[in-house]
């Protein structure tokens, strides 16, 4: 079989490498970035493609359902992606045709429940703000924080990352309620609304789901927010979540005092993007020594797995 390689430098190393070529003729690309045509003409002819997200939302931003169709791609059977989400490459038209796709799930759960459970502190003592007050040319002011010690955080989406958040949470004596579609064991589950009205800290982590009867865009839109009592919201999962219009109203009532999500164009440019209260952190909260080194062993053990025809980490919708 052919495996093509396509990623930004420093995704994989030599020793990743060696162990392809034992078992798969490989071509490495290594590039910032690409259109769907380069891709295409990249992956020309290969059996296995194991793709960097980089590449793609540095270039295209996203792949169209029609991308998987092109004659280019006609001996393709497999990809291999080195992340667990993978809504930005049109999944459901790939696995229409056939195609076996692979990803990393629960590879940087802790990295990305501590990058959460920073937010939360950032925003609960407020520190950050003096930052703000000295690049806004003000006199910085210490201001007053919340414990956290007794309060009630609200996870919406107990999977891996949300269910490492909760106990994370509980380590600092808070109460642990969510929302999940299916039963979680040792947590009091309740509707979206309820969680918005009980807690003092929202974490919203779920996995996205564009379309389908799962489908979950703006899940927390103005009905949710109506609930909300001088609540923290901790947004790293995806913006698309979040209605950031009802969002804006909901923090410019009060009813939520800080929010956290991933540095983005969009959100930056709407209604978000000229307030204090809403925090914009780089969107890395997945990237820590061992995220990486779990994620380069299994971006290669998924290829391997499907060449020897046991694949594993098949993405399913």
């Amino acid at each position: 079989m052919k495996t093509v390689v396509v990623t930004i430098p420093g995704m994989i190393f030599e020793d990743d490498l060696a162990r392809l070529r034992a078992a798969t003729d490989v071509t490495y690309v290594e590039i910032d970035s690409v259109t769907e045509d380069s891709l295409a003409e990249l992956a020309a002819e290969a059996d296995v493609l194991m793709l960097n997200f980089d590449v793609v939302v540095n270039g295209c931003g996203e792949l169209s359902a029609e991308f998987w169709h092109r004659s280019e791609l006609a001996s393709l059977k497999a990809v291999s992606f080195d992340m667990t989400g993978i809504d930005w490459s049109s999944p459901s038209s790939a696995l229409e045709r056939g195609l076996v796709f692979m990803n990393i799930p629960h590879y940087s759960s802790q990295s990305v429940a501590e990058s959460v459970m920073a937010e939360i502190l950032l925003h609960s003592r407020q520190r950050h703000m003096a930052y703000v007050d000295e690049i806004k040319g003000r006199d910085v002011v210490g201001r007053k924080g919340i414990n956290l010690h007794g309060r009630t955080i609200g996870v919406i989406g107990l999977g891996s990352i949300g269910s490492t958040v909760a106990s994370l949470a509980r380590g600092l004596n808070m109460n642990v309620i969510g929302w999940n579609r299916s039963p979680r064991d040792g947590v009091e589950l309740v509707s979206i609304p309820e969680v918005f009205d009980r807690s003092d800290v929202i974490v919203v982590s779920l996995k996205t789901v564009k379309s389908g009867s799962d489908a979950n865009v703006g899940i927390i839109g103005a009905e949710a927010l109506a609930h909300a009592k001088d609540a923290i919201v901790i947004n790293l999962a995806n913006r698309a979540l979040v209605d950031e219009a009802a969002m804006a109203e909901a923090i410019a009532d009060g009813r939520v005092t800080a929010y956290s999500l991933d540095r983005n164009a969009d959100s930056l440019a709407g209604p978000l993007g000229t307030l204090e209260q809403v925090h914009f952190p780089p969107g890395n909260a997945w990237n820590s020594d061992e995220s990486m080194d779990t994620l380069r062993e299994t971006w290669v053990s998924n290829v391997l797995g499907f060449i020897a025809g046991a694949p594993t980490n098949i993405f399913t919708e």
